[in-house]
């Protein structure tokens, strides 16, 4: 199920926009969507906050109470992986939605033409996300299973994989009896994963900044780069980077 809110305090646009995304959900049968509206950031937040996230949010920019950046800073705290789309009658704003990572600045009115190819994009990837999973051995015995997006970086310590996660813990691998690299395959054939370290594979996804000597990481942590490996790793940051903004 992808779940989808939409804010505007403009009840006529939040009305049409949730035709629109009714319309999609009738066009694509094989794909469950639900669909919640708001007509002010205080109350998209209180449902956030009592009943859990949704997947998009589609996200007016003027609105008097909270304008859409600064709600869209809140659900940022809250949510790494969300998928912003901001709906505003100006450009004025391009910039800062830039950098809170929204997915598309579309112009009032939104019509389907521009809409529903956006919307295919962010579910076709919300979709491989699902599919993107690995099962740990813990240390205590249970096998895990994991999304690839929830993995920061996974850390070698004295035989065992240590799995820094979003959502602030961390999982401890079984024993391992094979070389690292061997241990990190399935995740290290995915473009997001880079064996920065010989200790340290890390989900480029989360990286906060690259600086000279290291990577740090949305979590806190600082990353290590050997210096010999420095320009190829930084080469290799920034094409995902570039094929990231592609939407490659």
């Amino acid at each position: 199920m992808i779940r989808i809110a939409v804010c505007d305090d403009f009840c006529e646009c939040l009305d049409s926009v949730i035709k629109l995304l009714g319309m999609y959900q009738s066009k694509h049968s094989d794909v469950k969507t639900e669909t919640e509206g708001f007509d002010s950031p205080s109350s998209l937040l209180e449902r956030i906050a009592t009943k859990g996230k949704f997947d998009i949010y589609l996200l007016d920019i003027l609105m008097p109470e909270m304008n859409g950046i600064e709600l869209a800073q809140k659900i940022r705290e809250r949510d790494e992986n969300a998928s912003l789309i901001f709906l505003t009658n100006s450009t004025d704003y391009a910039l800062e939605a830039f950098g809170v990572s929204a997915v598309q600045y579309l112009l009032k009115p939104v019509d389907k033409k521009r809409l529903f190819p956006v919307l295919d994009k962010i579910i076709a990837s919300h979709i491989r996300e699902d599919n993107n999973l690995i099962l740990v051995s813990a240390s205590d015995g249970s096998i895990v299973k994991m999304l690839y997006s929830s993995i920061i970086v996974v850390e070698q310590a004295k035989r065992v994989m240590r799995f820094h996660l979003t959502s602030g813990g961390v999982l401890e691998s079984k024993m391992i009896r094979v070389p690292f690299n061997e241990a990190a395959a399935q995740l290290l054939g995915d473009k997001r994963f880079l064996h920065v370290h010989q200790s340290f594979v890390i989900n480029m996804a989360h990286v906060q900044k690259l600086c000279p000597q290291s990577f740090a990481m949305k979590n806190g942590m600082t990353i290590p780069i050997p210096k010999p490996k420095y320009a190829d790793v930084k080469n290799i940051y920034l094409e995902y980077i570039a094929q990231n903004s592609r939407g490659e």
